[in-house]
């Protein structure tokens, strides 16, 4: 997702060279492999199995999968045709908004089963979920650009390091150097957003748990979300690069702890509500047979 870099450098022009369009659809082709990868069905929590039901937390829910599609499709004509959909690059805010949304759901669900949330396993399954996949095309851009030293790809083979890292968006604001926007892993800045918040949220999320009801952790995590709100606004109104106010960590929280917002007034831990489903039918306790009174003769059944 490439929103507002810079092109490429300016090189001899060369049969291998990656049209602008063709550098669209490159982008285009990054973003539905991140969407294939994050359609993936969650694994469940085993410790202690939630009441069956529709609600939020009960399952795969494939409006998420139709909001991601519209969102791919706005990349795809904003890099392509941006004079038709010049805003198609609200694709990305869409995405960030559906990942705070998604993954405050998936703490909530382990929250409410377990008690408590085990941050290692958690931060290993976000590692596995889609850095496989990224070495894979890191690996890819490294070996075009060795063998096509004149592509698009050619002499990048160093943007692998902070893609892998999930630095990138930091690379591309120029905090290691000079700023390596408009390269073939600069899309990679989004996924490095993620994983920054990944990091940090869950930590936060257990301490507010701890000592706040959960409405007042919603109201904490909008206010939070409405900080970093103004704080871009006044970055734009100075006159920040775009640059800075794409791909610098704290101009984008805003985004994802909407999403995490909504999820926390969505997936309230008192069992039995309309989120989690309906609750169980209860059944009457049997109660024991009275005893005869003394003195009278037994019945026989």
């Amino acid at each position: 997702f490439s929103v507002g870099c810079a092109p490429v450098s300016t090189s001899p022009p060369s049969c291998w060279r990656l049209s602008s369009a063709q550098r669209g659809y490159q982008n285009v082709i990054y973003a539905c492999l991140v969407n294939f990868l994050l359609n993936r069905e969650t694994s469940v929590v085993k410790e202690r199995p939630l009441p069956p039901g529709s609600g939020l937390l009960s399952g795969r829910q494939h409006a998420l999968d139709g909001l991601r599609t519209v969102a791919v499709a706005g990349v795809f004509l904003f890099h392509t045709v941006t004079g038709f959909a010049p805003g198609g690059s609200i694709g990305v805010d869409v995405f960030f908004t559906l990942s705070g949304f998604v993954i405050t759901l998936l703490i909530m669900k382990e929250y409410r089963a377990t008690g408590r949330l085990r941050l290692r396993v958690f931060y290993a399954k976000r590692l596995a979920r889609l850095w496989p996949a990224l070495l894979v095309l890191c690996a890819v851009v490294v070996t075009g650009g060795l063998i096509f030293p004149s592509s698009g790809w050619g002499g990048q083979a160093a943007d692998a390091i902070p893609a892998a890292g999930y630095v990138m968006n930091l690379s591309n604001f120029g905090a290691f150097g000079s700023s390596t926007g408009g390269g073939a892993l600069s899309p990679t800045w989004t996924l490095a957003v993620e994983e920054q918040f990944y990091l940090i949220w869950p930590v936060l999320l257990l301490l507010m748990l701890r000592f706040w009801r959960v409405r007042t952790v919603a109201w904490a995590t909008a206010v939070l979300a409405a900080g970093f709100l103004v704080s871009r606004f006044v970055l734009v109104s100075g006159g920040a690069s775009l640059a800075r106010i794409s791909n610098v960590p704290d101009t984008r929280p805003d985004q994802l702890l909407l999403g995490s917002a909504v999820a926390r007034v969505s997936s309230p831990t008192r069992p039995g509500s309309r989120v989690h489903g309906p609750p169980p039918a209860r059944v009457p306790p049997r109660r024991p047979p009275a005893a005869p009174a003394r003195g009278a003769a037994a019945v026989p059944p």
